[in-house]
């Protein structure tokens, strides 16, 4: 029964809550403590006041403004659509609301004067975002949508904005942010490491965090930017003062800058414009730190800025084309003279004869302009445009200059083949043409079926020379035929008979083969003097792409330290790239192309292992210049600044003369491991209880010379840090535990004589020094594990430990002396080489270690007054011990103090303070101070005798025992005394 009533009341309690939950529909109708418009979209509301799971919806269309702030909590709700829109005059939180209940798939959200926040739960909405402030909270979100402050904006990590954002000060928080649109901040844009940002950037000063960042975009900062190591711009910079940080930053575009800093390795792969240009000194504002000098293939190279208005047209035309067809050409909008630079503000173009009105976009190309003639004869070519400009027209076809005409015929050739590589056989097409007796706009096959003995020729279009023809497939010899003298000399002008056959749509498709590169120029005529043919007068052109197959590098060694360049498998060889056809020939024809199809080679790498998430794989950045090279070249030092294994990459930037291929060359595998490993010293401050800081291990000062300028006690830990690095001196993130390669084994580490670099474990007398992990019960240390590092980094704790030390009662007879020792990591590489923190390579820890103890001195005085102890750490200097002057840290508590043999009438009990009080006392310059020393409680009037005191428990400050007598004379001669009574 009571059960019964339990259930019955959290019915009723249940019931009572739902009671309260409400709907507040914005879709026409009428909602309390807001007012409509006339038409009912628009709705204003003094204030929305919500009991804790309400929800709000918008309808499309409909507007809400809230006069005041609104903050919304988890189990309420918002669901908006369309073109919803909710503006609230205050701030608007969104935050705290649990995912499912937000509900906004499309409309306007706005704080007006205020700040807009969400995403402290994993948000996802579609709205425009506009407020004062903004904050994408402390979890991912993503928006889709626009998103404007008047103030900054805060996008937190791991967020996905697909919009452009606006703002102020814009801060994108570090890490695997992405963002598909533009940002523009007023005052500043920081983008935290690890995001990805496909559109534009611009603000006065913007600063991308190291590191994984890349920009897909141009960046404008007109005071600065700063590109933290590893990170990338794929696009052009306009900017003030800009910074490449070592290694491996790099822009891939143009910069036009005031002045620009390479750091380590760091890159720009197109032209540097000083924006104070003088031809004399066109890298006056390039310093160059990136390690490879002006104009090396890997190095900046400077010029003026990039030519960006209309100059003149180019149009590239066949030679003939039918009455039947609707030819197309392709339209070129220069920039300069020589169209090596385009115009991309867009522009509006019409070609004669029959043209019409042809856009050509930001690419400054258009290859689908269309003419149009129905009546045989030969037209020449007029463009006129909007913008109009005064340039000369220029013509080519085939690649060559030309008249600008072409030749409309009735019947003939249509000559084609899709762009391939060298020495590869595929099929060039010819199509017998002729205009349709029963409709002159049409065009019929001829030849189906049919065996044709054809007269070919082949011309160089771009480059415009050559020494090697085009080889076809003659299907009467069953062999290729040269169209020239041989298979080894250049096209010639007489053409070559060869038959083919036509499929049963008029197309034949005979095989070619082409062992260079280039844009040839194949015709195909024919004309014959008897049989039903006889009268026929037929001929077609087309033009056919042949890339290099491939590039080819020289056998590189297997492996290379990390920021060295790889070496060739021979020593001594040089190290070449070639551009070769599918045989390995060199097609020395690539290089020699002209205008806008100069050719962009470059330089990457694939990385091979090893392959984990957020591995480091650096891009290795590089235009190489074939130009006039005759198709090989020396290769610019292949440089990986990471470990790993890769394969570098040559391949053709945008594909070969517009054709897409981008003739890919890999080289061997080569592993790439630390170049060597740097020991330091972990160097904190520590805070003392009168508010001074200072350093530990302890800083060496006058008289006393340390190695390092630093020191420790024997047995007292201290952090040590292993770095394995490029041979720039910048972490290699990869030697970390994730790597498979490494992961099993550890890091040798070794102490020696800091003077000689010859002695392990010194000093030599007394022997058996150890290396330890510090602890309380020490662990003996002989390396850090591999599994230890993490990004290139590692940090142990160790301390050094003298195989004697100072002992109660009896001290030994040998004490190891002040010992400069350095800190040598070592490593076997698996199926590399050794890496060292030696000084030829590295660099290394160094200090001096100490024999230390902790003095407690012997005292006397009255059983009425309190005796204070200065208590000192010492060390032993090879003859006796002295005080620690460098120590001001050395600390202990009331709680390690000992209070021993206590005789006559004193009690060692009475010595120690109240339970739960802790005093510290610290020593100050190797003594404590007169104001915090060691107090000993006056025992009181009739006490008297002895206490041995002690402080044990430090290990690496073993403790000397102090005697104070209270009540009794210090012993010892009295030089006088008087007694009254």
């Amino acid at each position: 029964m009571r059960l019964l009533h339990i259930f019955a009341a959290l019915t009723l309690l249940l019931g009572s809550s739902l009671a309260h939950a409400a709907t507040l529909n914005f879709n026409g109708g009428a909602v309390s403590n807001c007012n409509q418009s006339q038409d009912g979209l628009q709705y204003t509301c003094t204030s929305l006041a919500l009991t804790s799971t309400d929800v709000i919806v918008i309808g499309s269309a409909y507007a809400v403004t809230v006069n005041s702030s609104l903050a919304m909590s988890y189990n309420q709700g918002l669901t908006m659509s369309g073109n919803a829109t909710l503006t609230v005059k205050g701030n608007l939180d969104i935050k705290e609301i649990n995912p499912p209940n937000l509900k906004v798939t499309g409309g306007n959200l706005t704080a007006e004067g205020g700040t807009f926040l969400m995403g402290a739960q994993e948000q996802t909405i579609t709205a425009n975002v506009s407020a004062t402030t903004i904050k994408m909270g402390s979890n991912n979100v993503k928006v889709t949508g626009k998103i404007s402050a008047k103030g900054p904006v805060e996008i937190a990590s791991g967020s996905v904005i697909n919009g452009p954002i606006s703002g102020t000060i814009v801060n994108i928080l570090p890490a695997s942010t992405r963002i598909q649109g533009d940002i523009t901040a007023s005052v500043s844009l920081t983008i935290g490491s690890g995001s990805q940002v496909t559109g534009n950037l611009k603000s006065p000063t913007i600063d991308l965090k190291a590191s994984g960042l890349l920009v897909t975009g141009d960046v404008d900062a007109s005071n600065s930017l700063s590109i933290a190591s590893g990170n990338g711009i794929k696009g052009n910079v306009d900017a003030g003062e800009v910074t490449l940080d070592s290694s491996n930053a790099y822009i891939t575009g143009n910069a036009k800058v005031d002045h620009i800093t390479l750091g380590w390795q760091g890159r720009v792969q197109q032209t540097i414009t000083c924006k104070a240009y003088t031809p004399s000194n066109p890298c006056s504002c390039v310093t160059n730190n990136s390690g490879w000098a002006f104009n090396e293939p890997m190095g900046p190279k400077c010029g003026p800025g990039t030519p960006s208005g209309l100059h003149h047209f180019q149009i590239e035309h066949p030679l003939t084309a039918l009455t039947c067809q609707v030819p197309t050409v392709k339209v070129t909008a220069c920039a300069d003279a020589s169209c090596s630079a385009v115009y991309k503000n867009g522009v509006n173009v019409t070609v004669s004869p029959g043209g019409e009105s042809t856009p050509i976009d930001t690419s400054g190309v258009n290859a689908n302009v269309t003419v149009r003639q129905t009546t045989v004869g030969i037209a020449t070519l007029g463009l006129v445009s909007t913008p109009a400009t005064t340039g000369a027209l220029v013509c080519k076809s085939g690649g060559n200059t030309s008249n600008c005409q072409i030749s409309f015929l009735s019947s003939g050739f249509q000559v084609s083949g899709i762009p391939r590589y060298a020495e590869v056989p595929y099929k060039l097409e010819i199509s017998a043409l002729q205009v349709s007796p029963n409709n002159p706009t049409a065009c019929v096959t001829m030849f189906a079926g049919q065996n044709k003995d054809l007269n070919l020729t082949c011309a160089y279009g771009n480059p415009d020379k050559g020494t090697l023809p085009a080889r076809i497939f003659d299907s009467a010899k069953n062999s290729y035929v040269a169209l020239a003298a041989s298979d080894q000399s250049s096209c010639s002008g007489t053409s070559t008979k060869l038959r083919v056959t036509f499929d049963a749509d008029g197309v034949a498709k005979p095989n070619m083969l082409y062992a260079d590169a280039g844009a040839l120029l194949l015709t195909a005529s024919y004309k014959p003097d008897s049989g039903s043919d006889k009268g026929l007068d037929m001929s077609g052109s087309g033009t056919v792409i042949v890339a290099p197959q491939q590039f080819l590098l020289t056998k590189l060694a297997p492996t290379q330290r990390a920021g060295l360049a790889a070496t060739p498998l021979v020593a001594g060889t040089p190290i070449t790239l070639s551009a070769v056809n599918a045989l390995g020939a060199v097609t020395k024809n690539f290089g020699n192309e002209s205008g806008v199809a100069v050719q962009k080679v470059v330089l990457g790498r694939n990385l091979l292992a090893p392959v984990y998430t957020d591995v480091s794989n650096p891009e290795v950045g590089g235009d190489l210049d074939f130009v006039k090279k005759g198709g090989v070249i020396a290769a610019p030092p292949l440089v990986w600044p990471e470990v790993g294994k890769i394969n570098f990459t040559a391949a053709l930037q945008y594909g070969y003369l517009g054709s897409g291929l981008t003739s890919p060359g890999t080289s061997d595998a080569v592993l790439f491991y630390p170049h060597h490993f740097v020991t330091e010293l972990v160097v904190k401050k520590v805070d003392l209880p009168g508010g001074t800081k200072t350093e530990f291990p302890f800083p060496c000062s006058a008289p006393f010379v340390c190695a390092g300028d630093r020191a420790v006690y024997s047995r007292q830990p201290f952090d040590l840090t292993i770095r394995a690095q490029t041979s720039g001196g910048v972490d290699t993130k990869n030697f970390d535990a994730r790597n498979d390669v490494i992961n099993k084994t550890q890091v040798t580490l070794v102490p020696y004589d800091a003077a000689t670099e010859k002695n392990s474990y010194p000093p030599t007398a007394p022997s058996g020094s150890t290396l330890t992990d510090g602890a309380k019960a020490p662990a003996a240390v002989t390396g850090v594990p591999v599994s230890s590092f993490s990004n290139g980094v590692a940090t142990r704790s160790i301390a050094y430990s003298f195989p004697s030390a100072y002992a109660v009662p009896k001290e030994p007879t040998a004490l190891a002396s002040p010992t400069g020792l350095l800190l040598r990591a070592t490593y076997a590489y698996p199926a590399a080489g050794n890496v060292s923190s030696a000084p030829a390579d590295g660099k290394e820890a160094q200090l001096t270690v100490l024999t230390g103890r902790l003095m407690v001195p012997h005292d006397y005085g009255s059983e009425r007054y309190p005796v204070r102890l200065a208590v000192q750490t010492q060390y032993w200097d090879g003859k006796t011990w002295v005080t620690s002057l460098l120590d001001s840290i050395s600390a202990f508590d009331n709680t390690l103090v000992v209070f021993a043999n206590c005789k006559k009438t004193l009690v060692c009990k009475d010595f120690l303070l109240p339970n739960n009080t802790i005093v510290t006392y610290t020593v100050d310059k190797g003594v404590l101070p007169p104001n915090r020393r060691l107090i000993l409680a006056a025992p009181g009037v009739g006490k008297s005798g002895s206490v041995d005191v002690s402080v044990p428990g430090i290990a690496y400050l073993p403790s000397t025992v102090g005697t104070v007598v209270f009540g009794v004379f210090k012993s010892g001669p009295v030089i006088y005394l008087r007694e009254m009574y």
